[in-house]
Formats: C-alpha cells, sequence, structure tokens
C-alpha cells in the first residue's frame, strides 16, 4: 500500500492540480473506533492508509480521500454524507445493480460534492468493496489500492460499471 501511495504522489501531475496534502496517521485505536462507526470492517488497504496518513487532499483532480478527522464537527464527511442522501433518493445504488439494503459508508468526496468513493461490505453479493460514482459515472474497485492503482494509471484495472 505505502508504495501505491507514494507512486501516486510522485506521479507527474498537470499544471494547476494542486499537490496532494497528507495527514498524520489515525493510530490503530482512532481507526477501530472509525470501523466502529461505519458499521463494518475495513478492507485491508483502506486501513493501512489510514495508518499512513488519516485522509489526503488532492487525490485525483480535487477528491478528498477521508479520514478519520473527517468525521469530526465540521469535517468533509458532511459533504460526502449530503451525496450519499442525494444517491439513495435518486436510486443510483439500485440502478447499477447494488441491493436496496447495502450499506455504504463514504471513503472520498469531490470539492464540490459531484462524486463520492462509497466503500461496500455485501462479499454475498459482490466481491468488490468500492463504488465511485458521480457525474453519470459508476465504477467498482475490488481493493483500496485499486483505486489508487487506477489513479496513476487508468490502464492499471478495469472496474466494471454495474452489478446486474
Amino acid at each position: 500500500m505505502s508504495e501505491s501511495v507514494v507512486e501516486h504522489l510522485s506521479a507527474g501531475r498537470e499544471e494547476g492540480l494542486p499537490i496532494p496534502r497528507l495527514y498524520p496517521p489515525a493510530g490503530r485505536e482512532r481507526i477501530a473506533a472509525f470501523e466502529e462507526r461505519a458499521g463494518q470492517r475495513f478492507e485491508a488497504g483502506y486501513r493501512e492508509f489510514l495508518d499512513l496518513t488519516d485522509g489526503m487532499e488532492g487525490f485525483g483532480v480535487m477528491t478528498s480521500i477521508l479520514g478519520c478527522h473527517d468525521w469530526d464537527e465540521g469535517g468533509r464527511a458532511e459533504a460526502a454524507l449530503a451525496f450519499l442522501e442525494g444517491v439513495r433518493e435518486d436510486g443510483t445504488a439500485v440502478d447499477v445493480g447494488l441491493p436496496e439494503d447495502i450499506t455504504l459508508f463514504p471513503v472520498a468526496v469531490d470539492a464540490d460534492g459531484s462524486r463520492a468513493i462509497f466503500m461496500l461490505d455485501r462479499p454475498d453479493v459482490l466481491p468488490e468493496r468500492y463504488w465511485w460514482v458521480g457525474e453519470g459515472s459508476s465504477s467498482f474497485f475490488g481493493t483500496f489500492a485499486d483505486l489508487l492503482g487506477r489513479a496513476v494509471d487508468p490502464c492499471s484495472y478495469v472496474p466494471r460499471e454495474e452489478i446486474s
């Protein structure tokens, strides 16, 4: 995982894009409390990511990967929760084949709240753990490392666009 983070940060960035901002590690106790809040065990790659950095600003163009601190009052998680509410109201999750009762936990959101990444935990239904959705697109990723890899090299992973 740490190699994927380093590769993402050292990859050539287009002019004008922000340099990603990392945070101090979340720590195992805070990660465990965060998992409890999410109601699911985190995928190993995301847990390792949080153990390296408690979130990252500037993932992709304007996306922030949420860390434990983002769930504090006034944090960026509020935008992700607003996006989640919209996804649930308009039926986007069901439209791409996700079960109606699936738990969607936000792990990333764009600055303008137009795209988000959700963690999924339904191994009985699908092998993927992440759903990147917004602005008319939908992509499912198996691991957190797959997400990071796709950001560095779009040809490194071909995600499914729907479940059904």
